[in-house]
């Protein structure tokens, strides 16, 4: 007799086990009855088709896993461009620099400005700016009806303000302040932070403008006039020619080189005009010195150079005749304005609402910008 120990907690009970039943003997090679193959075929399809299934589900290839949903990646914006194509697309219409960069202003548009990288539009109030001069801290520009601007470039501060009812044609930086000339005769001063008239009895429409100091400088306009400022005031000197002169430069009082109209060149010595063959004949509309050679600009792309057009009067040296030569700088839009910076000069015109800029160094294009 065999007692079992239930589990614990498990209520008490006890059993009795009989000896154990011996298993049938089969005798090898014997049939077994067809009830019990019967039986065992049953089972084996059951085990084989459990066991297959069972195989299968293991033996079955893992699908190809789905790709996962990724947020796409926003696109890097393309980088702007180092020039701002707005820039070019309006009426660029003079320039000058200053000590800390180049500036331009446009006519019915904003105020740019080049710091030797990028151009970019500094003040995007539209305004009517025709012409330009700068000393090393401050930007002059002048345009119709009395439009003045003046920029302080050391602490970028703009001033613009309405001086007369007469267009403003030219400007001329000064140490003591600004000059500026226009339509009727206006040539007004700013001297000591106030603006005065500065002339009498002029009723000429006067178009360009240099200064060398309160008493010394020249002024042309329409109908071929010239006026050079004296002591005494202003006195008329005949030029020999009627056509509108549109600008003028210089390295003092004595000698000086005025540009107009029908491909009009004129030098001055002392107080003598004489006529130099500019072989065009469209408008001339702007000039600068560099050393000894006159840079003129105008319609049509005309770019022109003139080395011998400055005569000392007075001198030893005999006079040497004028040499013009073309310049192409490849375009045919109008240009406006003119000037130097360092060994460079500087070009700027307009055609239809675009504009370009061009950058000469030794007589040949190095760099050019815009639509134009």
């Amino acid at each position: 007799m065999t007692t079992t120990t239930p589990p614990e907690g498990s209520p008490e009970k006890t059993e009795i086990a009989g000896p154990p039943t011996p298993a049938p003997a089969r005798a090898s090679g014997v049939a077994l009855p067809l009830s019990y193959a019967a039986i065992i075929a049953v089972l084996l399809v059951i085990a084989a088709v459990g066991g297959g299934l069972a195989i299968g589900t293991i033996a079955r290839p893992s699908p190809s896993p789905r790709p996962t949903a990724r947020p796409t990646a926003a696109p890097t914006p393309t980088p702007l461009p180092t020039t701002d194509p707005a820039v070019f697309r309006q009426t660029l219409s003079s320039g000058c620099a200053t000590e800390q960069g180049l500036w331009v202003v446009s006519n019915g548009g904003g105020l740019v400005r080049y710091n030797g990288k990028d151009w970019t539009q500094v003040d995007s109030t539209l305004r009517t700016l025709t012409q330009t001069s700068c000393d090393a801290g401050t930007l002059y520009a002048v345009g119709p009806v009395g439009a003045v601007l003046i920029l302080d470039d050391r602490a970028r501060q703009i001033n613009a303000f309405d001086l007369t009812v007469e267009d403003l044609r030219a400007v001329a930086a000064m140490p003591q302040g600004a000059m500026v000339v226009g339509t009727q005769g206006t040539v007004m001063l700013l001297l000591g932070g106030t603006w005065q008239p500065y002339a009498s009895g002029i009723e000429e429409d006067l178009n360009g403008l240099v200064v060398f100091g309160l008493q010394s400088g020249w002024a042309v306009g329409s109908q071929g006039v010239s006026y050079r400022l004296e002591v005494a005031g202003w006195r008329l000197v005949k030029t020999g020619v009627d056509v509108s002169l549109r600008a003028i430069t210089g390295p003092n009082a004595q000698t000086a080189v005025a540009v107009g109209d029908g491909g009009t060149i004129l030098a001055v010595s002392g107080i003598t005009w004489s006529k130099v063959e500019s072989g065009v004949d469209t408008a001339l509309r702007a000039v600068a010195m560099v050393g000894s050679t006159a840079w003129i600009v105008g319609d049509d792309g005309v770019v022109l150079t003139v080395d011998g057009a400055l005569v000392t009067p007075g001198s030893a040296i005999p006079a040497s005749p004028s040499v013009v030569s073309r310049v192409d700088i490849g375009t045919t839009c109008t240009l406006t304005s003119v000037f130097a910076q360092g060994p460079d000069i500087w070009i700027i015109g307009s055609r239809g609402g675009v504009s370009g800029v061009w950058r000469l160094n030794d007589g040949k294009v190095t760099e050019r910008w815009g639509e134009c």
